[in-house]
């Protein structure tokens, strides 16, 4: 299964974004990138490859736009129909951003550069890890479903026809 997608992310407001614990940068960024997923029968009939890849291409600050690609990508095996674990990878390579500490040489407030630092620095990793799923439903009825057989009979007879004149649709009469 190949899924592309186009995604724009954008500040609600203006926050602050001089902090590595930010919620986030304070910038307009356009992804386009490409999911893809694939179970792995015959070979592992109980396994699957979910991969993602992006490329955002992000707002210009002080003359610098740190353009990414980030790469997505689960392994997963189900024991059973309700049970699976996973292996899991993330990357991201940033294209054109700024090196710390070597192109901030200044850690002065008034360095425009250092006040955006959090913006235009080159952020590259690789992230490793698992997980286990476990799966669960449970069954509810709305008062529009049609009532199982066993349900039908604890209804009363008018009941059972008011439902039935409600939800039938109406028959057609050949035309000749």
């Amino acid at each position: 299964m190949l899924t592309p997608f186009l995604a724009v992310a954008f500040p609600s407001h203006h926050y602050e974004h001089f902090a590595h614990s930010a919620v986030g940068t304070d910038l307009w960024e356009v992804q386009i990138g490409m999911n893809v997923g694939k179970r792995l029968a015959p070979l592992l009939p109980n396994a699957f490859l979910q991969m993602r890849y992006s490329y955002a291409m992000v707002q210009r600050v002080d003359g610098i736009r740190p353009n990414r690609s980030r790469i997505e990508t689960q392994f997963g095996y189900f024991l059973t129909r309700r049970l699976s674990v996973q292996a899991i990878a993330a990357s991201q390579i940033t294209h054109s951003g700024l090196d710390f500490p070597e192109d901030f040489p200044s850690n002065s407030p008034t360095d425009e550069r250092w006040r955006h630092h959090d913006q235009i620095s080159t952020i590259n990793f690789l992230n490793l890890g698992g997980g286990v799923s476990v799966g669960m439903s449970w069954g509810f009825r709305t008062p529009w479903a049609r009532p199982r057989t066993q349900a039908a009979t604890e209804l009363q007879p008018l009941e059972v026809a008011a439902w039935r004149k409600k939800f039938t649709p109406p028959t057609q009469q050949p035309c000749h």
